[in-house]
């Protein structure tokens, strides 16, 4: 519980430094939101290949920056449109893509004899296998369409009743498929993942009601 209680605080953080920039540029808060949606994507990805005991589950260290990934993704649907997170998400799904490739493409190239050595643990870290690439983009695109129409779906009903549920079901499809195309059906797994981003979920009400106020001034 220990880990959980600082992937709470990790969380809090990441928020507060999305609000500032949101607060410094609230005039752009939508270009906001988008510029952190592609970074903490790509951040997300890369930290990914670090495991962590939660206390209640296993999970990647990457599921803190993707939940404000997730946050943000509810944002944008929420106060912009559906079409407009539609947009964002499709755009994110190329955009990772070619930061996949960029990554393989640089592993491909020869390091000098006297880093041989380092280059190979550089590598392990940025250049992920074809297997988990494709998982990757196949359950980022599937379940993040999937959190953006159900987000959507009933625009009357509480901001964060359409927040939270969206991303309750959304990170289960999200997991599922990840982990079932990238390493097989493990339960375990998959139910400690979910687990610990369930967990995280109330965080999304810090993004969602501090950029409310700034785009109510200019929407």
């Amino acid at each position: 519980m220990h880990a959980l209680a600082q992937a709470w605080a990790y969380g809090l953080a990441l928020y507060a430094i999305y609000l500032l920039l949101i607060r410094l540029w609230r005039e752009r808060v939508d270009s906001v939101l988008v510029g952190l949606f592609f970074g903490t994507l790509t951040a997300a990805q890369f930290i990914a290949n670090r495991l962590v005991d939660y206390g209640v589950g296993t999970a990647t260290a990457g599921t803190v920056i993707f939940m404000t990934n997730v946050a943000l993704l509810d944002a944008m649907a929420i106060f912009y449109g559906r079409a407009f997170a539609l947009r964002a998400v499709r755009m994110g799904f190329f955009f990772q893509a070619a930061v996949a490739f960029a990554a393989w493409a640089a592993s491909t190239l020869p390091a000098p004899s006297w880093f041989q050595e380092r280059a190979a643990a550089v590598d392990s870290v940025i250049a992920p296998s074809a297997r988990i690439a494709i998982a990757s983009l196949t359950a980022y695109l599937i379940s993040s369409t999937i959190d953006v129409y159900i987000v959507t779906r009933w625009p009357r009903l509480h901001l964060l009743a359409r927040a939270y549920s969206s991303t309750i079901i959304a990170q289960v499809v999200d997991t599922a498929v990840f982990i079932t195309l990238a390493f097989g059906p493990h339960l375990e797994i998959v139910a400690g993942q979910i687990v610990v981003k369930w967990l995280q979920t109330p965080l999304e009400a810090v993004l969602i009601y501090g950029a409310r106020r700034y785009i109510a001034r200019h929407v």
